[in-house]
């Protein structure tokens, strides 16, 4: 006899994930995982980095093959054995960090490895239709699909990249961190566009470290820990401390609990932006970096909070203005900046901040190699003892030979950190420090950041995570089309009247 067909079993469920195992070098990272997703629901999982969700997903894309278990649709047993089989079998993905290539138009992106053809040539006036088609799904019908993707803002490319898993038309859609690079309003746009599709029928996994869209916009929740399955929960009634709780396997107290620097005498300006103008970005923008204070810049998408940040950093050059360190006016290059004293640390980690295939050791001492250098060497042995004493002040979960790539998001932002402690620098300019990164992670930068206003280090950082805002910072400046609307100090403003403000209202 040939090989029998698989068995369909009658289930409630669109997708579901039994048994499934998998170990890396011996070292399991998902145990016997039970995951079943209704048609037309918004299905969250939660768990702190490492807890197995990307495992989990890539085992669903076909990334990854487990060890155990079995994966159903619609009650059929299927088989994965890479992502084309995924995409075939309607389960796309859309990672948090992008696919796209910036040199390939967006209408390339969209339909790369599927171009519609005429004859034995690509037939672009249908592709770059059919891309309008899906760019309209998705809010964008105003971007040119003969456009560079790299052309477009960060924002616009997560779009491209949901519409390009839309173009396969799934029945399963895998949204990891899709708000991540999103500001409110296009944050909204995309719950829309969630909606549509859970009202089509469409099964939605949806991840993300913001447990405020979990609860608004979730219809149910599964809970990793620790590769293992703790809960799933339907939403009714289910709070934040809840889901951190089940999450860490503890209080939540401990996580969200201040640990804010005490007051420091001597309030003098670590840096000053004075006058600056950028087009279009920023009109004529003055304020002072105390020393020993935590300043959160806020506002919404495109305000002109993100241009300052590499405006102090040294990474853009303003039309006018000036930045000054100690009363010395600094040359707008991110080398003088660090000169300086000032560093930049941006939103996109793994592009801009880091060397993935280089190790923890080479990523934590590159710009202090100078300072380690003995009779024109590098003092290894020096070198071992300042990366120990960085990865156990900032409890960095690696060794110092791991490479990179290998780390958690919250693991490498640490080291990203540890980097320019080790230089010692006096001014701490941080882009969305904590995107992408899981509860526990994040407690442990927000005391780190703390630490190092209490040791005199002006902290600047820039987010669109209100709670994230009120939380850690002593002083808040909030910017609306460019220019600062309001500016409040710790305690002196509620989120409701902060929301507001990032409006532009009263």
């Amino acid at each position: 006899m040939g090989p029998q067909p698989p068995a369909t079993v009658m289930t409630d469920s669109l997708l579901e994930m039994r048994g499934i195992s998998k170990s890396f070098v011996g070292n399991p990272a998902l145990i016997d995982v039970d995951l079943a997703v209704r048609r037309g629901e918004v299905h969250s999982i939660v768990g702190q980095n490492g807890a197995g969700k990307s495992t989990l997903m890539n085992v669903l894309a076909g990334v990854l093959r487990p060890e155990a278990g079995e994966i159903r649709i619609d009650g059929r047993r299927i088989a994965i054995a890479n992502t084309a089989d995924a995409l075939r079998l309607g389960i796309a993905t859309v990672y948090q960090e992008l696919s796209l290539l910036a040199n390939l138009s967006v209408a390339e992106n969209i339909f790369l490895g599927r171009t519609p053809l005429r004859g034995m040539l690509i037939d672009r006036r249908k592709m770059e239709a059919d891309a309008r088609a899906v760019l309209e799904q998705v809010g964008c019908g105003d971007v040119d699909p003969r456009l560079p993707v790299g052309a477009l803002p960060l924002a616009r490319r997560q779009f491209v990249e949901i519409a390009k898993a839309l173009s396969h038309e799934p029945s399963v859609l895998v949204l990891d961190e899709p708000t991540a690079p999103l500001g409110r309003e296009e944050a909204d746009r995309l719950f829309r566009i969630v909606a549509a599709l859970k009202a089509r029928g469409v099964a939605i996994i949806f991840i993300s470290h913001r447990f405020a869209e979990i609860l608004q916009h979730g219809d149910r929740v599964t809970i990793l820990r620790n590769g293992r399955v703790v809960e799933t929960l339907d939403m009714n009634g289910v709070t934040e401390a809840m889901l951190t709780e089940r999450m860490i396997g503890g209080s939540a107290e401990s996580f969200y609990a201040a640990h804010h620097p005490p007051e420091i005498a001597d309030a003098t300006p670590a840096a000053e932006l004075r006058n600056i103008g950028l087009a279009g970005r920023l009109r004529d923008v003055s304020l002072a970096v105390p020393a020993g204070r935590i300043v959160a810049f806020t506002g919404l998408l495109g305000a002109g909070q993100n241009e300052l940040a590499r405006i102090l950093g040294g990474d853009v050059v303003p039309d006018q203005g000036e930045v000054t360190r100690a009363g010395k006016a600094v040359d707008h290059d991110p080398r003088a900046a660090i000169r300086a004293g000032l560093c930049l640390l941006t939103e996109d980690r793994k592009a801009e901040g880091l060397f993935l295939d280089l190790s923890v050791r080479e990523n934590i001492t590159l710009p202090s190699l100078g300072a380690l250098l003995r009779h024109g060497i590098i003092d290894g042995a020096a070198e071992r003892r300042a990366v120990a004493r960085s990865i156990d002040q900032l409890s960095i979960v690696a060794t110092p030979t791991a490479p990179m790539r290998t780390l958690s998001g919250g693991n490498q932002q640490k080291a990203i950190l540890a980097r320019w402690l080790l230089r010692d620098l006096a001014v701490l300019v941080l882009i969305e420090p904590t995107r992408g990164i899981d509860v526990g992670a994040k407690a442990d930068i927000y005391r780190d950041l703390e630490a190092l206003a209490r040791l005199g280090k002006a902290i600047v950082v820039i987010s669109s995570d209100v709670p994230e805002v009120l939380g850690i910072a002593d002083e808040i400046v909030v910017f609306v089309a460019g220019v600062i609307h309001a500016r409040f100090v710790r305690g002196q403003v509620t989120e409701e009247e902060l929301n507001l403000a990032i409006q532009g209202k009263e």
